[in-house]
């Protein structure tokens, strides 16, 4: 909601609140620069965002902003409006400027003699006008979908590989929350086909822009080419040809799809026309987007990364788009406040409430969606870096089917190389669907098979494999949604008469609620078939009572289905459990992930029985390696306080020594930056690393 409005044409001021409006003259200072036509008179207030100018300076613009809209203002009506706002119920408060003169001014440097607006928790300040009533429909179900655009990959002065690393790290604390992925320096029509296929709610732009070259179009530079500045990726030493995405190029990026928020992480290089900057911000508005947010002036891309930090954090703890700029303002403002950097982000919104721009909806309310989402099996996965496209698993619906077919009931994760990421990646899928509704459990079948005499793994009968599920289910200490273990009392009386057959089972003879632990008898009579079919049978019936019961779908990821006899899971579990599963439906359905290596023979008797493809991962090829060791980094550095004293260089440099790919195209896997951060730390100290390297 928009509490209050403030109008500012060429000479007035008008305040609109939702119950009164009030009127007076603008100050002469800025009718002055409105009816400029040299716009000389607005670099005085503009040169305050220059890098090198003192923080008195900015503080006088502000403070003569505040006076030339404020000081012929009714008296107290500006005070009594805020007196009842608060952090916890902020007011949101939008300025209108009328003027295009007047609407390249820093107005995120107004302020009264306590501190500046733009920067007031309790005071929500955003620009812009309502545009469209597209916010009004119904949010979407989450996770938050992010497209990160990297316009220039092979400039290393943007630091681009350090803003995702920071990006990534704020999303540690909540993870699932937020789901990003990564486009490197596309063409115009592979950045078209990559929003159309992700459906980004928000799309993320990190690049230089709004040149002022005579001639040349104002907007974000693609593929410049750059002088080198240290090792080039092999993957950018001939870039693609040069292009930029202006006002017309991004009426084309709007045909199939559009984000609510477009962030504009981008200098507007040697001073662009406040023209050029405003064009592009009001072809997404125009087009459909909710909010823009861009920078009004050149920003350090060291303040860029931290800006996307925190702008993240808190967009993933579900705050409105003025709380979360206003927030990652004063994060801006901690850490450099003599500097300009807290001032150059500027919201534009085209909505009435601004909670709606990045709004989705969960399966749970508040406070439960955070005890789930920080609830066992999950904890670990906030260090998961990487396999980006892969984590949709499970929940991703595609745009052509979205309406009319339902998720995948029987998904498969599978790689030919050990530690390639598949429990993470199963986790990963569990948390996703979870907060977006569903009950989940997680069964390893490894933590049920054990050892033999010869410490070899232990193969696991079906009949096996269903007590090891039915104990999953029933975890409550490590399951965040646990069934109880009465629910599967008439699945226990059922196995205990049906394993040893005979005529109790054949008259229905009563039978204890827990399990007997009877072993499967077959030649007990001649139904041994018929028996095991009735125990698979009473096991889904119990979890589809269940998911019915809750009104919630139930996703059942089975970890280290290997230990499964071949002939076991080919003759018994893919046919009644799995079939059913697959072809099963109802509004509230079971589905099954299963997770084995390629190796396995089982393997190819799931993949011929799936509907769809597993998703198969193979290691990480080397041009991902330095930018998922910096994210990996970076996240471990937020949680770890000994980690931040220490430099990336440093883990960097230990990093390549120990796996010997200074130079090197092989691939890799995950857990390398485990192992090596280990090492580090088990040094106990940095002069250890360096004798290292």
């Amino acid at each position: 909601m928009t509490d209050a409005v403030i109008r500012i044409t060429d000479d007035r001021v008008q305040l609109h609140t939702n119950t009164r409006a009030f009127e007076w003259g603008l100050g002469d200072e800025l009718v002055a620069v409105a009816h400029d036509p040299t716009g000389d008179t607005a670099s005085a207030f503009t040169a305050a965002l220059e890098s090198g100018a003192p923080p008195q300076q900015r503080t006088d613009v502000g403070l003569r902003l505040y006076r030339a809209v404020f000081d012929a203002a009714p008296a107290g009506r500006w005070a009594e409006l805020q007196a009842g706002a608060s952090e916890q119920d902020p007011l949101h408060v939008r300025i209108d400027i009328d003027c295009p003169a007047l609407a390249r001014l820093p107005w995120e440097l107004m302020r009264d003699r306590r501190q500046a607006w733009s920067r007031n928790n309790r005071v929500l300040l955003r620009r812009g006008r309502r545009v469209g009533t597209s916010a009004e429909s119904p949010p979407e179900q989450g996770p938050l979908r992010v497209l990160l655009v990297v316009c220039n990959p092979a400039d290393r002065r943007l630091l681009a590989d350090q803003e995702l690393a920071m990006i990534g790290a704020a999303l540690t604390r909540l993870p699932g929350r937020v789901h990003t992925e990564v486009i490197d320096g596309p063409s115009l029509r592979e950045l078209i086909a990559e929003v159309t296929h992700v459906r980004p709610h928000v799309l993320h732009f990190i690049g230089h822009g709004m040149r002022a070259v005579e001639g040349d179009t104002g907007g974000l530079h693609f593929n410049v080419a750059q002088p080198a500045v240290g090792p080039q990726d092999p993957r950018w030493e001939a870039p693609e040809e040069s292009w930029t995405l202006g006002p017309e190029q991004m009426d084309h990026l709007y045909v199939s799809w559009q984000p609510r928020l477009v962030v504009l992480n981008a200098c507007r290089q040697a001073h662009a026309p406040a023209a050029d900057f405003a064009d592009l911000v009001e072809t997404c508005l125009e087009r459909g987007s909710l909010a823009v947010v861009a920078m009004q002036a050149d920003i350090e891309s060291s303040a860029a990364a931290e800006f996307s930090h925190s702008l993240y954090q808190h967009l993933a703890d579900a705050q409105s788009i003025d709380a979360a700029v206003t927030s990652a303002r004063n994060h801006l403002h901690i850490d450099d406040s003599d500097g300009p950097s807290w001032a150059l982000p500027v919201l534009q919104c085209g909505v009435e409430d601004p909670r709606d721009v990045v709004r989705v909806k969960f399966g749970h309310p508040e406070p439960e969606l955070t005890r789930l989402n920080k609830s066992w099996p999950f904890a670990e996965l906030g260090m998961f870096v990487g396999r980006a496209k892969e984590r949709r698993t499970g929940w991703w619906e595609r745009p052509d089917e979205a309406a009319a077919a339902p998720p995948d009931r029987l998904l498969a994760i599978t790689s030919a190389r050990p530690k390639s990421g598949k429990t993470w990646l199963a986790k990963w899928c569990l948390l996703t669907c979870m907060l977006r509704g569903e009950d989940v459990t997680y069964a390893d079948l490894a933590d049920y098979a054990g050892l033999g005499n010869g410490d070899e793994p232990v193969t696991l009968d079906w009949l096996a494999v269903l007590r090891a599920l039915r104990e999953a289910c029933t975890d409550d200490k490590r399951q965040p949604t646990a069934m109880h273990v009465t629910e599967f009392a008439r699945f226990n009386q059922v196995l205990n008469l049906a394993a040893q057959g005979g005529q109790r089972w054949a008259e229905g003879m009563p039978s204890p609620a827990f399990d007997l632990g009877h072993s499967f008898t077959v030649d007990a009579d001649r139904h041994a078939e018929a028996r095991r079919t009735e125990i698979f049978q009473a096991f889904l019936n119990t979890l589809r009572s269940r998911a019915v019961a809750r009104r919630r779908p139930h996703l059942l990821a089975i970890d280290s289905v290997q230990r499964i006899s071949e002939s076991e899971f080919s003759e018994a579990l893919l046919p009644l459990l799995l079939g059913p599963v697959q072809e099963g439906g109802g509004d509230f359905p079971l589905r099954i992930l299963a997770v084995a290596p390629q190796s396995w023979p089982g393997f190819r008797h799931l993949q011929k029985f799936m509907e769809g493809s597993p998703v198969v991962l193979t290691d990480l090829q080397q041009p991902d390696y330095k930018r998922l060791a910096r994210e990996f980094w970076e996240r471990q550095r937020h949680q770890n306080r000994v980690l931040r004293r220490q430099s990336f260089q440093e883990f960097e440099a230990l990093l390549d020594v120990m796996n010997g790919l200074r130079g090197s195209q092989q691939s890799f896997h995950l857990g390398v930056y485990q192992r090596v951060l280990d090492t580090w730390l088990a040094m106990g100290d940095v002069d250890g690393m360096e004798e290292a390297g």
